[in-house]
């Protein structure tokens, strides 16, 4: 490898770049609708301000525990225009004479948006939407109800039909489909279903993510109790439920999107990254092609808990470059893993090399 090439590859290297409307950062909340009359440049601009603060509260509902979420719905446009690093009119249409209906990508700076966060001491969630098989059983008035005469497993899926934005569903659900053995074995626990094991139901078989839910209901409790396995990590929940006394199908549809809800918190609550505390790691990669450089450098822009890294030394055998990231070094490696970055760690170095 020539020396013109080394000095060329070190200045492209150096930084991490962001690239506008990727479509695969967790900082672009695209299509969304605001709408209004459009009689001027100023009635336009009020509408992409619209946009702007309906973009940022979905930001943080998706991606910011709930109690974090809630205490920022009150942030002035302003400051929320300021963490704004471009938008992008998609469509922009009549409904009629006098309406105009905006459809608009935003894209939320990732190191403004971090440093906000950080100064509020709130940290967010770094997932992706993953897809979970879930087994509801109801326990009515002693009697169990698994799947077909379950309110739960007939009506899961109908309050997901009612989003506008499918980017605002972090977890699409599979409903377990019947099975004689798991019924039995549950029938087999009736007296202490909180004891049943998931690993044990056939329902969950080579499945990476699923949720157990033990729904009681009685004249006086209505209550839940959910066992998660959410990549490899498993978390059990107990929740209260509220009782409508005389509308039985409120009772149950709040239940549901109560039950969803506390499972999204579960999911984000396993994956945190606090923003004002990243970490350093040192990596060598291993140098088979030139276009390993590019491939690496590709692959560090594309992840969301790299904010930023550097070349610290590089041969024609190797590369050692410094990464700060957030977040937990295990969810780094996974990350990387993901991306065809084979890693072994060997006394504490990171090694790489590029599949």
């Amino acid at each position: 490898m020539n020396k013109f090439f080394f000095i060329s590859f070190i200045i492209v290297f150096l930084f991490k770049t962001q690239t506008v409307f990727s479509n695969n950062l967790i900082y672009d909340v695209n299509n969304i609708e605001v709408s209004g009359k459009i009689n001027n440049n100023l009635d336009k601009k009020k509408l992409i301000k619209s946009a702007i603060q309906k973009a940022f509260i979905s930001f943080i509902n998706k991606y910011l525990l709930k109690v974090d979420a809630v205490s920022l719905y009150t942030t002035k446009i302003n400051t929320i225009e300021d963490l704004v690093f471009a938008y992008q009119i998609v469509e922009n249409k009549k409904k009629n004479e006098k309406v105009n209906i905006l459809t608009v990508n935003i894209k939320f700076d990732q190191k403004k948006i971090s440093n906000f966060l950080a100064q509020k001491k709130i940290s967010y969630a770094d997932i992706e939407n993953i897809s979970l098989t879930l087994l509801p059983i109801l326990i009515k008035d002693k009697s169990i109800y698994t799947l077909s005469e379950n309110y739960f497993y007939n009506n899961w899926t109908n309050t997901e039909k009612k989003i506008v934005n499918i980017n605002d569903i972090l977890i699409s659900y599979n409903l377990a489909l019947e099975n004689i053995e798991d019924i039995e074995y549950i029938n087999s626990n009736k007296d202490n279903l909180e004891l049943i094991d998931p690993e044990k139901l056939t329902s969950f078989n080579n499945v990476e993510n699923y949720a157990l839910l033990l729904i009681y209901f009685s004249e006086n409790k209505f209550k839940a109790f959910v066992k998660t396995s959410i990549e490899n990590q498993k978390i059990d929940r107990s929740f209260d439920l509220k009782i409508y006394p005389e509308n039985e199908t409120k009772t149950y549809e709040e239940a549901i999107s109560t039950l969803k809800e506390e499972i999204n918190q579960i999911w984000k609550s396993q994956n945190l990254i606090d923003a004002s505390t990243p970490s350093f790691l040192d990596l060598f990669l291993e140098v088979r092609e030139i276009k390993d450089y590019l491939k690496l450098r590709s692959i560090f822009n594309s992840l969301d808990v790299i904010e930023n890294y550097s070349v610290l030394e590089m041969t024609n055998k190797h590369i050692k470059v410094r990464l700060k990231y957030k977040g937990k070094v295990n969810k780094l490696r996974d990350k990387l893993l993901k991306n065809k970055i084979n890693i072994k760690i060997i006394d504490n170095v990171w090694k790489a090399t590029i599949n």
